[in-house]
């Protein structure tokens, strides 16, 4: 009897471990990117709460040309969809990409907020915020 019940317990361990490796994109870390007009059902059911005048205070300012540094072969130019109000956390709804040549990018953006990604190994991600009352061109490393 007592084998049998550390079966069903190391299955129930198991499956939770399973559970829990199929909410990474969820996890403490950047958001997977998802392709435009997805759902971001890959990792969690239901619809999670957006805030569309979300704040965050991590973005970087640009008047709309951004220089990215990265080893990266593309660098993905996203929309956020920010589901916590000051906007640490977001998923990036990819819009286009752009290549990498020697390392760097040139990205064009247009008024409003958006998040430049790259997907190789993991997700990285830094949020750029377009205003005409930006200073000037904005550098990212990712």
């Amino acid at each position: 009897m007592m084998n049998a019940r550390k079966v069903v317990v190391s299955a129930s361990a198991a499956c939770a471990l399973a559970m829990a490796l199929a909410f990474v994109g969820c996890g403490s870390g950047q958001h997977e990117v998802i392709d435009q007009g997805q759902d971001c059902s890959s990792c969690h059911s239901g619809s999670k709460q957006v805030y569309e005048d979300a704040t965050p205070s991590s973005a970087v300012e640009s008047n709309g040309s951004v220089s990215v540094r990265t080893s990266a072969e593309q660098v993905l130019v996203c929309k956020p969809i920010f589901v916590t109000q000051d906007g640490s956390k977001f998923v990036p709804e990819q819009v286009s990409s752009v290549k990498v040549v020697d390392g760097s990018a040139q990205v064009q953006l247009s008024e409003g907020t958006w998040a430049l990604c790259t997907t190789e190994k993991d997700v990285k991600a830094q949020l750029v915020t377009v205003s005409p009352e930006a200073s000037g061109p904005a550098d990212v490393e990712l």
